[in-house]
């Protein structure tokens, strides 16, 4: 255990010295996109209000509609970064079947620590802010119901799969279908995970990304070969149990997009849809589409 103590605090140190040199493209432009309940009733969207004062942190709010009551709330997203660099976003809000909850899921971005931070060691990595609220259960009036962070999600021996550039965090698995022949799903964190046409099951696989696995090349077959499957309850903000066999389709976990890959030239132009595992969004006119 002081061996892979040692191991993951020198890892957490490398990566966050190497962060300030890498390109600055692996940052993708800010979002929280929407999302509407399956029979299309309920419809939540999300907009960042920018600070009016210098020096001042603006932030992420929501906005619930019941369409057929013609009812509207609103509120802050608590937990939810900014759209900066270094503090970015790319979350994906879920809407409960009735429209009682909605969930976030940010599981690709990162506020990244001070850079004078000294002595980490395992223990500190998995207590780190930066690490939490990977996925966030709100009830339709913005009081949180739930909240998981990496430290909740993780095996301890799995903390070795976790790497940032910028604002970009990686933990998870790209599938296969989300980036293939020069193309890549049209928002960022939709390589990494999988949701269901209702919206209250989201999975995720965790173990060795491409990034990661490049900086993991010497840890032998075991170690860049893990991979487990992790599903989540979207309404109740908990982790389902592996045994648990699904057989509603409309439960079962799918692509979080239809429709084409894009060149990454394309993606600022992206305009998702309120539906996204059955309706396609869309792409603005942009000067670099040939």
């Amino acid at each position: 255990m002081k061996r892979f103590s040692w191991h993951l605090a020198g890892t957490f140190l490398l990566l966050l010295l190497s962060a300030s040199f890498v390109l600055a493209g692996h940052t993708r432009i800010a979002y929280v996109d929407g999302c509407q309940s399956m029979d299309g009733r309920y419809v939540v969207t999300a907009d960042y209000i920018a600070p009016v004062e210098k020096g001042a942190v603006g932030e992420w709010r929501y906005t619930w509609k019941d369409s057929k009551e013609g009812k509207t709330l609103s509120g802050k997203l608590h937990g939810i970064m900014g759209v900066g660099h270094f503090d970015t976003t790319y979350a994906h809000v879920f809407v409960a079947p009735g429209g009682e909850t909605f969930a976030v899921w940010n599981g690709g971005s990162f506020a990244c620590p001070p850079t004078k931070q000294k002595d980490v060691d395992a223990e500190a990595l998995r207590n780190h802010p930066s690490f939490a609220d990977r996925l966030i259960v709100y009830r339709k009036t913005g009081e949180i119901v739930s909240r998981m962070g990496l430290k909740e999600i993780l095996d301890s021996k799995e903390w070795v799969y976790v790497n940032w550039v910028h604002g970009n965090l990686y933990w998870s698995v790209e599938y296969p279908d989300a980036v293939t022949n020069g193309g890549e799903a049209p928002r960022a964190g939709m390589r990494y995970f999988r949701v269901s046409p209702d919206y209250t099951v989201l999975e995720v696989v965790i173990g060795a990304n491409g990034d990661t696995r490049h900086k993991l090349k010497d840890a032998g077959p075991e170690v860049l070969g893990h991979r487990r499957v992790v599903r989540f309850d979207l309404v109740t903000g908990k982790i389902l149990p592996p045994e648990v066999s699904i057989t509603d389709r409309n439960k079962i976990p799918s692509r979080p997009f239809v429709g084409r890959l894009a060149p990454r030239g394309e993606l600022r132009g992206y305009v998702p849809s309120l539906d996204p595992v059955r309706v396609e969004g869309r792409f603005e006119d942009n000067p670099k589409r040939k």
